[in-house]
């Protein structure tokens, strides 16, 4: 849910906040995201007290508590925790490859009240305060509530650069619910308004309610029930036109070029594969994101408009496999976190670049994997983006498939410089006599 730019000229009340005083509040992990990034998504789990009137709505959020599971917001249990965690991996994944730092720490100078901490919310640009917690039974029926395209706002009042995710009796309390609502409405901040469907030009897409493995909804629409929620570029149905959401994050001042995650773009470039001394591949270091082409206008549409990262790696003969995993992996080295935005391609290239294979997608579509038997020598692996995903239901809606990805594999070998390819095949060669002359 939004209240609109129009909504900020109406403005008229003065904030008072009155000073209470509130009883022990958790702490949340220090999660980041993009330390240094120009914008802060700063997710607020910790409770939050605020006893004005919210933006000159005329209404008061109150004594918000903090996340709990277990009616105690005084203290976060494991499973609260673990919970946190998922929900800022989930939340960090949809903004990956922007100038976004998405943090569960407070920016706000230690000490301060919480009637300061927000008049210093409202007067630090380039920040969002995302509060999850508590019900929605002080503004009505809502998964979330914020103002839209104040995020960069050099200074503004009533606490509009504070937003709300419910997950009492909104959003739920699962990290899905809560992703899908507080990313919808950091979203919001940023200048997003709804992607409505445009099949019924009903407020909020849902895709139809898509669900299951390979299913997409619009972030800025509906997610709670589909696998992938997305940025998507919209089309035109009657009198309105859905945005190209990637288009107008980018727009935001300060926002600057999506980042690029540092890996070789073509074949010629391609970076070196960091492989462990067993052959498998190093995961902690295989790790980057695919981005649309900002010389595409950041169009959804077709493998061409998204990068591509290219690798290089060596055989020594034998069985190689590779796996392109959709998603960062944050929380679990060699593990993908839940709430992939990405799609993958991954296709296997010989020395000279002509095509060895394309890996096959897992059921899940959540990885693919190319598996075969590589003679002797140096080879390459290209991560691209699947492209755009459209939906016969709203045929001129596009889907970005853009977001984090890391690559696992065996059978590998580093890159050998040519004076130590042909040590190896010496070898390799002495090796096998030595084995034929014990039998």
């Amino acid at each position: 849910m939004k209240i609109g730019m129009k909504a900020l000229s109406l403005v008229c009340g003065v904030l008072v906040l009155s000073v209470v005083v509130v009883g022990q509040r958790p702490v949340a992990p220090a999660l980041n995201s993009n330390p240094g990034a120009k914008y802060t998504a700063y997710v607020n789990f910790t409770g939050f007290n605020f006893n004005g009137n919210w933006g000159g709505t005329g209404r008061a959020p109150g004594n918000v508590p903090a996340y709990t599971l277990d009616a105690d917001a005084t203290s976060f249990s494991t499973a609260e925790i673990n919970n946190i965690k998922e929900t800022w991996a989930r939340i960090s994944q949809k903004y990956i490859g922007f100038n976004i730092n998405v943090t569960t720490v407070d920016p706000a100078p230690a000490g301060l009240t919480d009637a300061q901490r927000q008049t210093w919310y409202d007067n630090t640009p380039f920040l969002t305060h995302a509060m999850i917690g508590g019900t929605y039974d002080w503004y009505g029926a809502a998964g979330g509530v914020s103002y839209v395209g104040v995020a960069a706002a050099a200074t503004l009042s009533g606490g509009m650069r504070t937003n709300w995710t419910f997950p009492v009796n909104g959003s739920g309390t699962s990290p899905s619910g809560c992703t899908a609502a507080c990313a919808h409405e950091i979203g919001h901040h940023l200048g997003l308004g709804h992607q409505r469907d445009e099949s019924n030009g009903a407020a909020y897409s849902t895709n139809g309610g898509a669900s299951g493995n390979g299913s997409y909804a619009p972030l800025m629409g509906t997610t709670y029930n589909s696998q992938r929620g997305t940025w998507r570029q919209g089309g035109t149905t009657g009198t309105w036109t859905n945005a190209n959401d990637v288009a107008v994050l980018q727009a935001n001042p300060g926002m600057g070029p999506l980042l690029d995650s540092g890996w070789g773009h073509t074949r010629e470039t391609a970076s070196i594969m960091p492989v462990n001394n067993d052959g498998t591949i190093n995961t902690a270091l295989s790790k980057g994101w695919i981005m649309p082409k900002a010389s595409t206008g950041y169009s959804a549409v077709g493998e061409s408009s998204y990068t591509t990262d290219w690798f290089k790696f060596g055989s020594l003969g034998g069985n190689v496999s590779l796996t392109a995993h959709d998603g960062t992996s944050f929380l679990q080295n060699g593990v993908a976190d839940p709430g992939a935005t990405m799609r993958s391609v991954l296709r296997i290239f010989s020395s000279t670049g002509a095509l060895v294979g394309t890996a096959i997608e897992d059921a899940t579509t959540l990885k693919r994997t190319w598996s075969g038997n590589l003679a002797f020598g140096e080879y390459y692996a290209q991560v691209a983006s699947y492209g755009n995903y459209t939906s016969a239901r709203e045929p001129n809606a596009h889907y970005f498939n853009m977001g984090g990805y890391f690559l696992s594999g065996s059978g590998l070998a580093p890159v050998p410089e040519p004076a130590t390819l042909i040590g190896l095949a010496a070898g390799l060669g002495a090796l096998a006599r030595r084995r034929r002359s014990k039998k």
